[in-house]
């Protein structure tokens, strides 16, 4: 079990550390602004993105198939 746990572990995890970069880049894009007219700008560019541009960014993280077993 260890070694099949191991091996799961270094097929997935490039992966799941780039959902986690992913994720950590979308959260930091203009998470640390405070002025209003920032928070309003970058609301509104985020408004303005056309939603298959938004999900074409996404669809590489919701195309996923698991590891294939021993």
């Amino acid at each position: 079990m260890p070694a099949a746990l191991a091996a799961y572990d270094r097929q997935r995890r490039p992966r799941s550390q780039a959902v986690a970069v992913a994720s950590w880049r979308a959260g930091r894009f203009g998470q640390q602004l405070r002025h209003p007219a920032a928070v309003a700008l970058r609301n509104g560019l985020l408004r303005l993105t056309p939603a298959r541009v938004a999900l074409r960014s996404m669809a590489r993280y919701a195309d996923w198939q698991p590891p294939a077993g021993p």
